[in-house]
Formats: structure tokens, C-alpha cells, sequence
């Protein structure tokens, strides 16, 4: 009769054999998320952080303000800027790569990493946000330019209790010069700089509004500022399923500031809306990439409805 060995059954005299044990595979740890473990709004590093973006936000615009005062510094004075907001953030963090990376001002460099779903919800924004701004622009202009300036007294009282009294009436006055009385252009006229170098010059606006513009602002007011903000006092409410506190409205009140650093005219704090725009494109996106392109086209917008309803 043939006999079966079985696998487990002993050979007299035989040592007991081990099964070979399979050492169980460990998962490689992923990556830890930036914002795996936030830190408590009241710690010492988070509140020193809010303090360092709030000052670093104030002298790079006081020290943009100086520059111009300077002889042969007044050139150069809109690169240092384009380099200040590019480069400082990732500076100050530079001891804290998660921060960086959880800003997009770092750690891999000062240009945050392509976003398909950024440029989607940017040009989503633009279809919703442009039509009825065309149209008020439309209207304001023709309201002012036709004499009534009830829309702006409040602000021009304002404007008569500093030492900017009377910039806002030479800017309008200037600009009302041009207008033709009619709420709609007469005709779409493409700025100049548009059709300079044979058609080109839009390419070289395209590429200096995203790049030392847009892109620049963005990466400084809403990637560096408004974050440290945001971790210091975390926003609670929602606007329009976006999260926006007390980050959005401190960094928009000081990229509107430094727009009035850049040209002294009252008018210039109303940047701060489009702002608060930003701010809530940075949060609804993820990524900076938003407001940047929804920032360099409401740029050119402008460019566009200057020419246009003001034509030379």
C-alpha cells in the first residue's frame, strides 16, 4: 500500500519544522498632509507668524513708498516689489517647509505648482462676475460723467479731510473729458499697448499682468498673508460655501493700501473688493492659480473698458 506523508505529520525522531512566517508588509507612510495637524490659533508660533505678515506687508510698501523718493531707485522700484512678494514669504518660512507648502509660496519655489482645477474655477468666476460688472461700469460712468456725483460726495468728503483733497475730481475730470455722454461705448477700442509690435503687445501684457502682477500679488496677499491670518483667527462662517474671516478682510485691507502706496488717490481702496474676490477664489480652488488668472483678467477687462468708453 502506498502511504501519504502529510505536511504536518512527524517523522519519528524528527525536530518539529516551522511553517515559514511572512513578515507582514508595511504600507509606505504617505506624505504628511500640510494641514494634517494644524496648530492652535493661540500658540506662540502661530500668533509670532500673523505679526511677522501683518509688519513684512507694512514695510514692503513703506519701503516701495521710499523708493520712490530716491534718485535712481525710482526705476527699479517695481522690480523689487515683483521680487519682495515673490521671494520674502518663502524666506521668512524657511524653517518651515509645511508652511511653505500649505501657503504655495514654497518649499520647491516661489511659483505655485499648476492647477487645471484653479483655472477652471477662475474662468467659472469670470462668466458669473464680468457681464454685470461691464454693465455697472457702464452706468457708474455715465452717471458721473453726466454730472451727477451723489454716487461719490461720500467719498470726496472723506478725500477733503486728508492731504489727497482734490485728486479724485482731477482723475474723474480727466477721464469724463473723453467720455461721449451715452451709457455704451460707441465702438470696442483695444488699448494701444494691445496692438503695439505688430499685434504682440497683448502677448507682452498677458505676460507682464499674470507674471509680475497678478501671480505676485497673489502669491504675497492671499498665499502668505491672508493664511497666516487665516491660522491665526480661523474663519467660522461661510460665504457662498467658502469659509472667510477675519484673513480675507485684514489682507484685502492691506493689498488696497499698497495699490493707494502705488498712485495717491482715494480711489485706488476700492481694490479692496476685488480683494475679498481673490480671497474667496483661493479658498474655493486650493490653489493660488485662481486668483491669479481671474486677477490678470480683470486687469485687462479694465484695460479694455478705459479704452473703450474713454477713447483718446
Amino acid at each position: 500500500m502506498t502511504t501519504v506523508s502529510r505536511p504536518h505529520e512527524l517523522e519519528p525522531g524528527s525536530e518539529p519544522r516551522s511553517e515559514p512566517r511572512s513578515e507582514p508588509r508595511s504600507e509606505p507612510s504617505p506624505e504628511p498632509s500640510p494641514e494634517a495637524e494644524p496648530e492652535a490659533p493661540t500658540s506662540d508660533a502661530v500668533r509670532a507668524r500673523a505679526r511677522q505678515a501683518i509688519l513684512s506687508a507694512c514695510l514692503v510698501y513703506v519701503g516701495f513708498g521710499l523708493m520712490g523718493l530716491v534718485p535712481g531707485l525710482a526705476g527699479i522700484r517695481g522690480l523689487a516689489l515683483v521680487a519682495a512678494f515673490y521671494f520674502l514669504p518663502g524666506w521668512l518660512l524657511r524653517d518651515r517647509p509645511a508652511v511653505q507648502e500649505r501657503y504655495q509660496v514654497g518649499p520647491e519655489g516661489p511659483v505655485p505648482r499648476w492647477s487645471p482645477r484653479g483655472a477652471k474655477i477662475a474662468a467659472l468666476a469670470a462668466l458669473i462676475v464680468f457681464p454685470p460688472f461691464v454693465l455697472g461700469f457702464w452706468w457708474f460712468y455715465a452717471q458721473i460723467c453726466g454730472g451727477d456725483l451723489s454716487w461719490i460726495s461720500p467719498l470726496s468728503w472723506v478725500e477733503a479731510q486728508t492731504p489727497l483733497h482734490g485728486s479724485l475730481d482731477t482723475f474723474l475730470n480727466r477721464l469724463c473729458r473723453h467720455h461721449d455722454g451715452g451709457l455704451l461705448p460707441e465702438a470696442l477700442r483695444l488699448p494701444a499697448r494691445w496692438t503695439a509690435y505688430y499685434g504682440f503687445g497683448f502677448l507682452y501684457e498677458l505676460a507682464v499682468g499674470l507674471f509680475a502682477v497678478a501671480l505676485a500679488e497673489e502669491v504675497f496677499h492671499r498665499g502668505y498673508l491672508m493664511s497666516a491670518l487665516d491660522d491665526r483667527w480661523p474663519p467660522r462662517r461661510r460665504y457662498f460655501g467658502v469659509k472667510l474671516g477675519w484673513g480675507a478682510l485684514l489682507s484685502s485691507l492691506l493689498f488696497a493700501v499698497g495699490h493707494l502706496v502705488s498712485m495717491a488717490q482715494l480711489g485706488r481702496l476700492a481694490t479692496f473688493f476685488p480683494g475679498l474676490i481673490f480671497a474667496w477664489l483661493w479658498r474655493r480652488s486650493g490653489s493660488l492659480w485662481a486668483p491669479a488668472l481671474f486677477h490678470t483678467a480683470s486687469n485687462l477687462l479694465m484695460d479694455l473698458l478705459l479704452a473703450s468708453t474713454f477713447p483718446p
